[in-house]
Order: structure tokens, then C-alpha cells, then sequence
């Protein structure tokens, strides 16, 4: 017999029904107080407290929310143009936690199938970090060069690291796929009603800035930044989606979600066009070599991509006019009394990238540490005399900014991870446990060279970026292989199947 006001242990306990009616009326009343004074942070408050709520019954949702939130820069939009509070706007992080926290309470409880599995690729992603730190220690500027390996850190191996171990199976593997997917289309969207509506004075809650401009004739054209607000970035990542999204449409099994992921991929490659960066240009146009190269697309899904691309040529003859001086840049390897004369862009380009090179000859080993190669650009780059740089610039090409910055150790451990990586990625494409797996494992692949080749015109920056990209292919890279065939058992099922076959399910 229980005494008067007391309770026997487990005969009232609330339901997850309870649980979840509580937690909702409480997140809504925060969400009302705070929104009589932060409109924006109440509303973050509510979805927040119902997302959280979702992701507590599905936590495997959690790395595709991220890979949304990050890639379409929402955070930053957030803290930017609504007031949020940075410690908040930056916690979406921690959602990463949550399916680490489940696989290893699983593993705990005896079910090893389902215990973590290491992206491919850590020890590297660490000892660049590591050398990051090291190089930052012995830099002219150690304070400053202490700031950039923090970000490193932060921005690179604490997101590396999260996403990494977030992401385990090859529904969640399809699932952030989608999630950054996703993202470019709606970037996209954004970008292309902008640019329809002629709204440039118009942020569009913060999801369409712009990043200067330029005239050809007598049209004056806007380059569109998406919500990064750099337009070459904004390039970078709406390719990155565009070629996942190849790989992601021939990996669904449904025509509709297919259908789904191509729109989402024209989408992502309208708004990385209306950049007007020459060299998106170029980097898509490699790109389609590449995957068609890599077996996803044949000859003949060219053709209405050709056809795409022809119009968006004749729509905004500005775009047409502007990827014409790609080919001044031949003229740098020409003789100097060439009647072909790069223009500045070209030029100051030039200077940035064989400044860089000069640095890393100078300091070999461990470089003039993170974020310091900008100091040395005037120094080395205005004894060329290609052109006068009146500030300090970046390196503007991926490979010679991380070899000036973290020398030949920091170099080495950034291709080994990258090698180690797309390898395996190769490896995948065609040894895989199933179909779906193959064409994901193509599709981070594509996702990747995409990054790279961007990556020729482009500095790191926006590490968060690169480090989640490569964290979520590393996951995909560390799926299991099947063993090899044998010489008599022919070709494996599944193979290379290009963008356009008609073979069963093909896209």
C-alpha cells in the first residue's frame, strides 16, 4: 500500500505522446516571448524546437538537415540579415551528434552491425590539421596565423570528424545527398527568380546578393551570389550540387524522384551560371568531360544539354560576351607583343597564382602558415610585372595556396586525404555491394572533381564547405567492396550505366 501523495515507481510515467505535447507547448510559449522582440530568433525557436523534435525520433535525418543548412548557408543568413545570435545560429552542428550518440549506445548494447564506421581518409584530415597548427606556431605572425588554424579546426576537423562518423548506411549516404541536393535547387530557384523578376535590390530574406557587376553593349548584368555572397563561391557550390545531383538521379530507384534530382541539378547549374563566372564555365565544361569520361552520361544526353546551354547563351548575350576573353589567357604564354592582351582579371590572376608557387619555393616545409599568404602577395607578386597588386590579394588557386600556406607537410596530407578518398570512390563505382551504392559512389566522385576544378580559379575559403563535402564522400568512401570477379564471370551488374542509356531503370 503506497502512502497518500505519493507515486509507485512506473505507474505514471508520461508517454513519448506527453513528452512531445510538452516540449511543443513550451517551445511555443518561448517561441511568442522572444518573438515580441527577435521576430527571427522566436521563429528559429519554434522550427527548431520541432525539428529537434523529429530529428529525436529519426535521428539518421539529422546529417541530410545539416547538409541542407549548410550548403544553402542558412546559419549565416540567420546571424546576417535576421539578428540570431551567432552561438545559435551555429549550433545546428551538434545535430551531428545525435546519430553518433545512437550508434554507439547500439554498439554498447551488443549490436556491433551497427557500430561506427571511420570515414576514409582521418589520419589524414588530422595531420593536415595538425601540420596546420605547427606551420601557424613558427609563422612571422603567429597570432594571426593561430586564427586561421583555429578555423582549420573548427570549420575543417571538428566538421570533418562529425559528418564523418554522422554518417553511416547507405540510405543516409542517399539521404544528405538529397539534402544538398536540395539546397543548390533552391539556391537556384532563388537566383533564376531574381534574375526573371530583375529584383537586385531585393536580398530575397538574404538568399540573393549580389557581388558587383559588369557591362557588356549596353547591358548592365548583376552577378548573382546566392547566399554567400560571393559570386565565385556561390559558383563553386551550385557545380558541387549539380554533378552530385547527376550521380544522385541515376541512384534513386523511383523515375519520379529521378526526374526530381536532374530538374534539381539544372537548377543548381542556372544559378551557378547566372554568376557569370568564366570560370564555372570552364569548370562545368570539364566536368561534362569528366562524368562522361567516368561512364554517367553518353553522347547523346549531350545534345539537350547543348541545346540548354545554346539558349542560356542567346537569352543573355552579356554571359556570351564575358566567356569570350576566356581565351586571353593564351596570350600570357605567348610573346608579349601579342595582339591579344588578357585583361586585368586575367592578369592580377596570373600574378596571385605564380606569387604563391615563389612563396612555397621559399618555404618549403611548413609554409608561411594559414591565412598569411595574403601578407607576401604584394612582396612576390609585383616583381613579375604582370600587374601592380595595390592590396593584399589570396592566391586564387587551390593547390598553390595550401602549398604556400602549409608547405610540403601540409600539401601532402591534403592530397593523401584527397587521394585516398576519390580512390576508393573509384573503387566503389565499380565494386560495390549494390547498384544504388555504385552510382552514389560516382556521384560524390563527380561532386568532388567538381570542388577541384572550381578549385583552379579559387583559393580554401568558405572551409566548411570543402570539409563537409569531403567528410560525407569519405562516409561513402568507407561502404564495404564486393569481392572482385572472376575472369570468367564477365562484367559485374550494375555497371557504368551513362546518363541517357534506356537500359531498365536508367535515367
Amino acid at each position: 500500500m503506497t502512502r497518500a501523495g505519493t507515486i509507485e515507481p512506473g505507474a505514471h510515467r508520461p508517454g513519448p505522446l506527453t513528452l512531445t505535447v510538452a516540449v511543443a507547448l513550451g517551445a511555443a510559449v518561448a517561441a511568442g516571448v522572444l518573438a515580441g522582440a527577435v521576430p527571427a530568433l522566436g521563429a528559429l525557436v519554434a522550427v527548431g524546437a520541432w525539428g529537434a523534435l523529429a530529428l529525436a525520433w529519426r535521428p539518421d535525418l539529422a546529417a541530410p538537415a545539416v547538409a541542407f543548412l549548410l550548403w544553402a548557408n542558412v546559419p549565416v543568413v540567420a546571424m546576417r540579415d535576421h539578428g540570431v545570435p551567432k552561438t545559435i545560429a551555429s549550433a545546428y552542428l551538434l545535430l551531428l551528434l545525435l546519430p553518433i550518440v545512437r550508434s554507439v549506445a547500439r554498439r554498447g548494447a551488443g549490436r556491433a552491425e551497427d557500430g561506427l564506421r571511420a570515414p576514409v581518409g582521418l589520419p589524414w584530415a588530422l595531420a593536415f590539421m595538425a601540420f596546420s597548427l605547427l606551420s601557424a606556431a613558427f609563422a612571422r605572425d603567429p597570432a594571426r596565423a593561430i586564427e586561421g588554424a583555429k578555423e582549420y579546426g573548427l570549420e575543417g576537423g571538428v566538421v570533418f570528424v562529425l559528418t564523418g562518423f554522422a554518417i553511416q548506411g547507405t540510405n543516409t549516404l542517399r539521404n544528405v545527398a538529397r539534402g544538398l541536393v536540395a539546397a543548390g535547387a533552391f539556391m537556384g530557384a532563388v537566383a533564376l527568380l531574381q534574375q526573371i523578376t530583375g529584383r537586385f535590390d531585393s536580398t530575397f530574406g538574404g538568399f540573393a546578393l549580389v557581388d558587383s557587376g559588369f557591362t557588356a553593349g549596353e547591358v548592365t548584368q548583376p552577378r548573382l551570389a546566392g547566399p554567400i555572397g560571393e559570386k565565385n563561391r556561390f559558383g563553386q557550390a551550385m557545380l558541387v550540387a549539380a554533378g552530385l545531383g547527376v550521380g544522385l538521379a541515376r541512384a534513386e530507384t523511383s523515375r519520379t524522384l529521378r526526374t526530381v534530382a536532374l530538374v534539381a541539378a539544372g537548377l543548381s547549374l542556372a544559378g551557378g551560371a547566372l554568376t557569370f563566372s568564366r570560370g564555372f564555365a570552364v569548370a562545368a565544361a570539364a566536368l561534362t568531360v569528366v562524368m562522361g569520361a567516368f561512364g554517367m552520361v553518353r553522347l547523346r544526353a549531350l545534345v539537350p544539354m547543348a541545346v540548354v546551354g545554346a539558349a542560356l547563351l542567346l537569352a543573355l548575350p552579356q554571359y556570351r560576351a564575358r566567356l569570350a576573353t576566356v581565351v586571353d589567357v593564351l596570350a600570357l604564354t605567348g610573346p608579349r607583343a601579342s595582339a591579344t592582351k588578357p585583361d586585368n582579371a586575367i592578369l592580377g590572376r596570373a600574378t596571385e597564382v605564380i606569387a604563391a608557387v615563389l612563396v612555397y619555393v621559399d618555404h618549403p616545409v611548413l609554409g608561411v602558415g594559414p591565412s598569411l599568404f595574403s601578407s607576401y602577395s604584394q612582396e612576390y607578386g609585383n616583381s613579375l610585372g604582370l600587374r601592380r597588386l595595390r592590396t593584399e590579394r589570396e592566391a586564387h588557386m587551390l593547390f598553390p595556396h595550401i602549398a604556400a600556406e602549409g608547405g610540403t607537410l601540409g600539401l601532402g596530407a591534403f592530397g593523401l586525404l584527397l587521394a585516398a578518398v576519390m580512390h576508393r570512390l573509384w573503387l566503389l563505382s565499380r565494386r560495390a555491394e549494390t547498384e544504388v551504392e555504385r552510382e552514389l559512389a560516382r556521384g560524390y566522385f563527380s561532386a568532388l572533381v567538381a570542388y577541384l576544378l572550381c578549385g583552379l580559379f579559387l583559393h580554401m575559403a568558405f572551409v566548411r564547405y570543402f570539409w563537409f563535402l569531403v567528410a560525407a564522400s569519405a562516409a561513402m568512401a568507407a561502404r564495404p567492396l564486393r569481392a572482385p570477379e572472376s575472369a570468367t564471370s564477365g562484367p559485374a551488374p550494375g555497371g557504368p550505366r551513362p546518363l541517357g542509356a534506356s537500359v531498365g531503370g536508367a535515367v
